[in-house]
């Protein structure tokens, strides 16, 4: 019986360094966008000729970004607009965005907006990510589906990109001395 090696490729799809600052992604890790539904047919009639596509075609003389382009800004378009209320700026989602833009400013994901500078304040972060957690504690079963999974997913990332930083931040300070030090460990 002959043994097969097969060979696995492990791609990293963090979106940032171990050092919290943003990572530059190649063009192979780009996001596929999602294929846009193409419409059904009329139930009579021949299908052949009823069925259009939604997406001009290669060789019509558009290139496949500029398609690729259109279907992800539609795909978009699709997403915000099941999400009530989106362009109003006191809805609840644009309320939510304003706390995780300060939470993801104060590390340093972002630039701060009134002073357009990059700085990390672990404190400050800390209590952003706490408040935008009880937010989504109290809210619970009062959202609809879009605005728990993009609470959920802001969060995640919040809390994973604090305990990197915490993470580096506590291997890279010094150890207070103590009484062993002076008396040898003993």
């Amino acid at each position: 019986m002959s043994e097969e090696q097969t060979n696995f490729k492990v791609t990293d799809r963090r979106l940032f360094n171990a050092d919290g600052t943003p990572r530059e992604l190649s063009p192979d890790e780009q996001p596929a966008p999602s294929p846009a539904p193409s419409p059904a047919a009329p139930a009579g009639g021949d299908s052949a000729s009823t069925i259009t596509s939604s997406e001009p075609s290669v060789s019509a003389g558009v290139s496949p970004a500029k398609t690729a382009s259109a279907s992800s800004e539609s795909a978009q378009a699709r997403e915000e607009s099941a999400i009530p209320d989106v362009d109003n700026p006191a809805s609840f989602i644009n309320f939510a965005m304003t706390i995780a833009s300060n939470a993801a400013s104060s590390l340093g994901m972002m630039e701060h907006p009134a002073t357009g500078k990059r700085g990390v304040d672990l404190e400050l972060a800390k209590h952003w990510i706490d408040v935008l957690g009880m937010l989504q504690h109290k809210t619970g079963g009062n959202l609809i589906l879009e605005e728990e999974q993009i609470l959920e997913g802001w969060l995640a990332d919040l809390r994973m990109q604090y305990v990197s930083l915490t993470s580096t931040a506590a291997s890279k300070a010094p150890r207070p001395y103590t009484g062993r030090d002076i008396i040898g460990g003993k």
